[in-house]
């Protein structure tokens, strides 16, 4: 077994599977830039083993047991980087492989209520999972040039539920395409166009500057664009904020003491009081006002 310096060296010699999705800039987690980073060697971020990710893999090998006995098939463990014969930029450490068949297997562990209400997990069977899942297994199929992928999620640590991938050729055709691109970025070490309307922009860039210098610096002409952008766009949250906040008193005041107000579609707003704690301020009660969503409707029209 290799030391974890040598494989934390092997893995930054390639894009693996979860890596798939931030390369091509569909990870809604990490963005190319930040896989940059780590790739090239320069990430300040410490990546740091948390319990969830220690329960997961120990949860791995029971997931798949589970999947062997449910499907009567026999899996295969590689304990290796895999590369494409072709590309070896992109690699592959899977979970498991099919034995007899060109199939593999990875485990999720997942959180109940997530899988439950999220909207990203379809029914059993299908391939409707979670994009950054959906890329990681057309990653591994184009790596192993294997014709499907299951998925099994271990669903509040007591329920397996498993996915079915098929392999669409045109679209690793794709995915080798976009992943060379950001190879390009890693060989050549510069970075690539930095996402910054991506969840994760402010939280990078305030943890890769998190203090200052004590400089004053001129910044180019063109960031007065984006100041009059930012300005605009606080002006329109503010706007918006007020419009919502006034809705919010007409339905309180209608309301007055009662749990629930219903509405005429079907819906109803829930009123209750939530006690919040004394931390580092004065603990307090303050009412909170959801809406439920009549049963089995669908998203409302804007109109």
């Amino acid at each position: 077994m290799r030391a974890p310096d040598e494989w934390l060296v092997e893995r930054r010699r390639g894009i693996g599977g979860s890596d798939a999705a931030a390369a091509i800039g569909q990870s809604r987690y990490r963005t190319a830039y930040e896989l940059w980073l780590d790739k090239t060697g320069q990430s300040p971020f410490q990546q740091e083993e948390t319990e969830l990710t220690r329960f997961g893999r120990a949860m791995e090998a029971i997931a798949a047991g589970m999947f062997a006995q449910r499907m009567g098939v026999r899996l295969q463990r590689r304990n290796a980087i895999i590369r494409h014969p072709r590309y070896a930029f992109m690699a592959a450490s899977v979970d498991r492989l099919i034995v007899g068949r060109r199939e593999g297997f990875e485990a999720k562990n997942v959180n109940a209520d997530y899988f439950k209400f999220s909207g990203e997990w379809g029914e059993e069977g299908s391939d409707h999972v979670p994009v950054e899942y959906l890329l990681q297994c057309a990653h591994y199929m184009t790596v192993l040039d294997c014709d499907a992928w299951h998925l099994g999620a271990v669903v509040g640590g007591n329920r397996l539920v498993t996915y079915a991938i098929e392999r669409d050729r045109e679209f690793s055709e794709l995915l080798i395409e976009q992943e060379a691109r950001f190879w390009t970025y890693v060989e050549a070490r510069e970075p690539p166009p930095f996402d910054y309307s991506h969840g994760h922009a402010l939280p990078i860039l305030k943890r890769l500057y998190p203090g200052t210098n004590g400089e004053a610096i001129d910044l180019d002409a063109s960031l007065l664009d984006w100041h009059h952008v930012k300005q605009d766009a606080d002006e329109h949250v503010k706007r918006y904020q007020a419009v919502s906040d006034g809705a919010r008193a007409h339905i309180l005041h209608a309301m007055g003491e009662a749990a629930i107000g219903r509405l005429s579609n079907g819906g109803a707003y829930k009123r209750l009081t939530v006690h919040r704690p004394a931390y580092d301020v004065d603990d307090c009660d303050y009412i909170s006002l959801r809406y439920m969503k009549p049963k089995g409707a669908v998203k409302e029209s804007d109109e």
